[in-house]
């Protein structure tokens, strides 16, 4: 199997050196036997290697974990140059990199760690070589993604990749480049979004029922090695997922966005008034338009293009209570309320650590993923006619502050 790491930041290092360990080791029991044998390519910028000699990128990656330090080597190397074009390079016997022919065959599967706002850029280079027998695994923040893939990149139903949705609350951050601090321990989840082709296996939950056939092939490879990583990896049906995926969707609307804005940790907004009215604004406009789009997917249920336009997922199955006039409601998790505990824990369980964003802004990265955060939020709310002023404003106000931090006042887009 031809794996893929794209996005070799914090999370993308994490995963990948787990990834190479795994790989490297016998596979005599559980679920390794399952693992098919495997090459893995990190996919990486050109640019920041540019000055550096060839054995340089991606020789090694590096997880450091309270101090003590895990080195994994042997990987194949894909560059990406300015223009979008991969460069491979392969090491030799001596562990040096040296070019080879351009890449053409097939990725059977590929973890896409990637920003959330980059990575309809970075999949479009590989679009030619994913196939429908190819499993893409999204881990990122956010929401919005699998549907700008589906509508741009894989619009056909038929030919489309098997796609998996991934989330972590591991804690890391970036100590130079394919070095990353594990700083705090968490977990993944991940669910299998249905297609025609995995309808039979999507809930499975065990990678023992997913046959061993060419057109699952991928999919049944990629889950067992991820279960196989030392991170406390669940397989999740995908209402669970869902679930999941709009909570933390929420907690990001609201932490991430108050510490790139006030440049503190997490735990530098718990107890603070303000921020705790901030929280109750952004839940309670979340839940609004939440409610909306899964009553809107409720309502289009019996019409199939109507559906198949609103998501790529089964959003109507979290309307699971009704009010007194029997109205469909919102799962209880998602009432603003329950987000708002939700987010203040969050803050306290995570109070050591720096957001996301703020290293994005602090590191002066051109764009963050805000418009897949509070911005998803604000589009919603403007496709049902409801006002979403707190995730507007901080939408605003953090583009203005990437643009100051990174010079680009003049620049025409928000």
């Amino acid at each position: 199997m031809h794996a893929h790491v794209i996005g070799v930041g914090a999370v993308g290092t994490l995963i990948a050196s787990h990834m190479r360990r795994v790989l490297a080791a016998p596979r005599t029991r559980g679920l390794r036997e399952l693992i098919p044998e495997s090459t893995l390519t990190l996919h990486l910028r050109e640019r920041p290697f540019a000055k550096q000699p060839l054995a340089a990128p991606g020789r090694r990656l590096i997880v450091e974990r309270d101090g003590a330090l895990s080195v994994q080597d042997g990987f194949r190397i894909e560059l990406m140059t300015a223009a979008g074009a991969p460069r491979a390079l392969q090491p030799d016997s001596r562990g040096e990199l040296h070019d080879v022919a351009a890449p053409a065959e097939p990725i059977d599967s590929i973890i896409v760690a990637t920003k959330a706002d980059a990575t309809y850029s970075a999949l479009s280079h590989l679009v030619e070589r994913i196939t429908p027998a190819t499993t893409v695994v999204l881990l990122q923040n956010g929401m919005g993604v699998l549907d700008m893939l589906c509508e741009r990149l894989f619009y056909d139903p038929d030919k489309r990749p098997h796609m998996v949705l991934a989330s972590t609350t591991h804690g890391c951050f970036t100590k130079r480049p394919l070095h990353t601090v594990h700083a705090g321990f968490g977990s993944i989840h991940l669910a299998v979004v249905p297609n025609p082709r995995n309808n039979a296996v999507h809930d499975a939950l065990s990678v023992t029922a997913v046959p061993d056939t060419p057109e699952l092939h991928t999919l049944r490879g990629t889950l067992a090695l991820l279960l196989s990583l030392p991170l406390d990896v669940h397989w999740e049906k995908v209402r669970e997922f869902q679930l999941r995926a709009l909570r933390k969707l929420v907690i990001n609307a609201c932490v991430n966005p108050a510490t790139a804005l006030v440049d503190c940790k997490n735990g530098e907004l718990y107890g603070a008034a303000p921020a705790a009215e901030l929280f109750r604004l952004v839940c309670t406009e979340a839940s609004q338009v939440l409610e909306a789009h899964a009553r809107d997917a409720k309502a289009s249920d019996s019409n199939s293009e109507d559906a198949s336009r609103l998501t790529s997922l089964p959003l109507a199955d979290l309307l699971t209570q009704t009010d007194s006039e029997g109205m469909p409601l919102l799962d209880a998790s998602l009432r603003p309320a329950s987000l708002q505990h939700e987010v203040e824990r969050v803050v306290r369980a995570t109070a050591g650590n720096w957001s996301s964003m703020h290293q994005d802004i602090r590191t002066g990265r051109v764009s963050t993923e805000i418009d897949y955060i509070n911005g998803y939020l604000c589009d919603l709310g403007r496709t049902y006619g409801i006002p979403t002023p707190a995730n507007d404003m901080l939408t605003h106000l953090v583009k203005l502050k990437s643009r100051r931090v990174t010079g680009s006042w003049n620049g025409s887009s928000m």
